[in-house]
């Protein structure tokens, strides 16, 4: 069984979708750093790929520190999993 290899976008949607769940609903607000330490990655690269996902209507910036995935990102990591 082979493994495909996951973008950085594809960690980071991931460990957002986990770190959510884990608190009971993944919909849930959570911290960049928080996400950004999960994935290895520094901040300043997470909150580029933040910006990107949120264009992409993938996940949904609260505040400057936290974000939070939207239905369509829902969508994207149960379909991957």
């Amino acid at each position: 069984m082979s493994q495909k290899g996951k973008t950085p976008d594809e960690k980071l949607l991931h460990a957002l979708y986990k770190t959510a769940t884990e608190r009971g609903d993944p919909y849930l607000p959570v911290d960049i750093a928080l996400v950004a330490k999960a994935t290895h990655q520094k901040e300043t690269a997470t909150k580029n790929i933040v910006k990107h996902l949120a264009q992409a209507n993938l996940i949904q910036k609260v505040g400057d520190h936290q974000m939070q995935l939207t239905p369509r990102g829902e969508r994207f990591v149960a379909d991957d999993v």
